[in-house]
């Protein structure tokens, strides 16, 4: 999970990677027979069965920076990447959090983004906290922004992630029910987790090779011990067979 990649002067809830640190980071994982993918091929492949030996990566908001610095890095390591956008600040900035203010992509950089074989999800309309909102609040926010994304791309959006990470049993079923076949969370209780709320590790700037070291080992031994992923890929299976 990343948001930013740039060199910024100010990141107070360090949110973004420096462009050196990012390239150390992808290499790091190539090195090691990783490969980054969408999380779309990365839930495609749990369900075959397929998934060793991959990396679901991921951007929330959908920064310009992650446009001009993480998409060329990607594509030297025949990466793929997940990019979550807020459908209604194309062009805009990250509002939400005030300050320091960062552009966000507009139409047509998150066409250029698609173009680059990147996945496109959905991030919101405005990104506000779905945990608690009142049921007709969260549907437009969760099923507006896919038909508004879905528009501009020529296809469906598969994916969702939830702003702030903040979810509760109901933005999950408006997320499933508004057609979208996955969503990705934070920190989420053993009891949720499933295709509705994918658990994600965060990479920031302090994430050296040593340290992402010890994050291979230490989340391997504390996420897939509780038959995580097996989890996931039943209830992904029970998923896709509602849909059909």
């Amino acid at each position: 999970m990343y948001h930013g990649v740039e060199q910024v002067a100010e990141d107070p809830y360090q949110l973004c990677v420096t462009p050196a640190r990012f390239a150390e980071q992808m290499t790091w994982l190539a090195e090691r027979g990783l490969r980054g993918v969408s999380i779309e091929t990365l839930v495609a492949a749990m369900r075959d069965g397929q998934a060793r030996g991959l990396v679901g990566i991921t951007f929330d908001d959908g920064y310009v920076n992650v446009l001009e610095n993480a998409v060329p890095e990607l594509l030297q390591h025949d990466f793929t990447a997940t990019m979550f956008i807020v459908s209604g600040l194309l062009g805009g900035t990250n509002e939400w959090d005030g300050e320091p203010v960062w552009p966000l992509m507009s139409a047509e950089q998150v066409a250029q983004v698609a173009a680059a074989k990147m996945e496109i999800g959905s991030h919101g309309v405005t990104h506000i906290p779905l945990s608690g909102l009142d049921a007709h609040r969260q549907r437009a926010e969760i099923s507006e922004s896919r038909s508004k994304l879905s528009e501009l791309l020529g296809r469906p959006v598969r994916g969702f992630a939830y702003p702030y990470g903040a979810m509760d049993a109901s933005a999950r079923r408006a997320v499933r029910d508004a057609g979208y076949d996955y969503a990705c969370s934070v920190i989420t209780p053993t009891s949720d987790l499933g295709i509705m709320a994918l658990p994600r590790i965060v990479f920031g700037q302090r994430d050296s090779p040593g340290r992402l070291a010890v994050k291979r080992v230490f989340f391997r031994s504390t996420i897939a011990a509780k038959g995580t992923w097996r989890k996931i890929s039943e209830n992904s299976a029970a998923s896709r067979s509602r849909a059909v």
